[in-house]
């Protein structure tokens, strides 16, 4: 394993780090030492020059597979009406020279932002003999014209939501070198951006496609991969408990949680959610015994629990299973809060893995889908000042798979350039890349770390700055168990 030295660096200040240069020995996969002049024998020496070294960042909600595929669809994102997205469908198929029947795939859009839903009869007139799949960004529903429908077995008129989606989606494929090409793309997107590691969250293969990326030879990411209720009795069979380094990854590869999603989402209006009323409307997709039963079956084997809750109804369900189940895990998403939950929350010690992109996103429809309620929507401030563990994520591919992104929108709240939604909820610049990384630069410490051009700490006069100096950071190296992948 190769020795490197990073000669003369000066250490991201997330806990009070003096910002003098030092050397950095990284070694047999650790932070072997920090100092002033170490002995640079048997190491490659990178010249630091004043630059900054930080701990690489994780992503810790992602769908690895589903976002390398998005590179290979038709973009409908920011689609304000259905037309708008059949004109970009008629484009795309004029464009195309293969068969006239080749299946035709997007990718992105949301019915929160259009006035009505879509019906299958507008999306046949612009498809011609090629079956159209149109995936929603959030990937809770999906919109088929009628060749589609044929294809894949399946009859409805408008739009095809949450179970019946996910039970369809997998069966939605693309070319097999097409989709490894994208693969090894994304990896190196990742390694650029300073991603050290992810939790991959896959619904059909337990082990994705990392185990054959490695078995080729492929550098990698630390990968923590979640299992949903379908894989889970193969998972049991197996023997993997979470935290189990998995076959043929050098210890890089993880067992992790298994992943319940127990409402719908925002984007798709499916979200279990209460008005200022107390009325509550969206879609559950458990019973509460139901959630219970399915926690402690996994609690048993040994694995830990992701449970994506998004609307406050929901969330309200989940933490009574996790009190019945006494499961340990995490929430994923919790867009809406009820406060008097947010006790529970500390209570049972769940870390709540969020994504400050989907503010950006939905903060216009949650305006209007909402109202009145808006206050309790990504909560941060209250979050971590009442002890909630904050774990900053993507849920790639319905946000960028950027953790620079996702730290700017939660320390402003918006894009640096519109005005902070709810201001009194941002969190510091330093909050969040302490909630977007796993480890620190100190001796002991995994050799995760990446080189940065400039410190992205450094004090900015308000929230839209310091937004903006995440988003323009530039990531000169990283680092993977000290081997160089960027």
């Amino acid at each position: 394993m190769t020795t490197t030295l990073l000669r003369s660096v000066r250490r991201v200040p997330l806990d009070g780090e003096p910002g003098d240069p030092v050397d950095v020995l990284l070694a047999d996969g650790r932070i072997a030492a920090i100092g002033v002049d170490l002995d640079p024998s048997g190491a490659v020496v990178v010249e630091g020059d004043g630059r900054w070294v930080a701990p690489g960042l994780w992503d810790e909600h992602t769908h690895f597979e589903q976002w390398a595929q998005s590179a290979l669809r038709i973009d409908t994102a920011g689609t304000s009406d259905p037309r708008e997205v059949c004109r970009r469908v008629a484009d795309h198929i004029a464009s195309l020279e293969g068969p006239a029947d080749a299946v035709v795939v997007g990718f992105g859009h949301r019915m929160s932002s259009w006035s009505r839903e879509p019906v299958t009869a507008e999306l046949d007139a612009v498809s011609g003999a090629h079956p159209v799949v149109l995936m929603a960004g959030d990937a809770h529903s999906g919109w088929l014209n009628t060749a589609a429908q044929r294809l894949y077995g399946v009859s409805f008129d408008g739009i095809c939501t949450e179970g019946d989606w996910f039970a369809l989606m997998p069966q939605v494929s693309d070319d097999p070198q097409a989709l490894a090409d994208a693969r090894l793309r994304r990896i190196r997107e990742l390694f650029a951006l300073g991603v050290v590691g992810l939790v991959d969250l896959v619904m059909d293969d337990h082990l994705g496609s990392w185990q054959r990326l490695a078995a080729e030879g492929v550098t990698l990411p630390r990968v923590v991969i979640g299992v949903f209720p379908s894989t889970l009795d193969e998972v049991i069979a197996a023997g993997l408990r979470t935290g189990d380094p998995l076959p043929g990854g050098d210890g890089l590869l993880r067992m992790g949680s298994l992943k319940i999603i127990a409402d719908g989402s925002l984007s798709s209006l499916s979200a279990a959610r209460r008005d200022a009323y107390g009325v509550v409307s969206g879609h559950f997709a458990y019973t509460l015994d139901e959630l219970v039963a399915m926690q402690s079956r996994a609690s048993a084997h040994g694995l830990t629990v992701a449970t994506h809750a998004i609307g406050d109804a929901c969330l309200s369900q989940v933490l009574d299973a996790y009190e019945a189940s006494g499961a340990r895990g995490t929430i994923e998403h919790a867009q809406l809060v009820d406060r008097a939950d947010i006790p529970r929350i500390v209570r049972l010690g769940l870390p709540l893995n969020v994504q400050p992109w989907h503010l950006v996103d939905d903060w216009r429809a949650m305006d209007q889908l909402w109202p009145g309620r808006c206050d309790d929507a990504f909560p941060f401030r209250s979050l971590l000042d009442a002890g909630v563990t904050l774990r900053l994520s993507s849920d790639a591919p319905v946000a960028p798979l950027d953790p620079w992104r996702a730290m700017a929108a939660a320390v402003h709240r918006n894009t640096p350039d519109l005005d902070s939604w709810h201001p009194s909820e941002r969190i510091t610049a330093t909050e969040a890349y302490r909630a977007s990384v796993r480890t620190r630069v100190a001796v002991g410490q995994p050799a995760d770390v990446i080189l940065l051009a400039t410190n992205p700490l450094g004090p900015q006069a308000d929230s839209a700055a310091a937004a903006s100096q995440f988003m323009g950071a530039r990531v000169e190296a990283t680092y993977v168990g000290g081997v160089r992948a960027h």
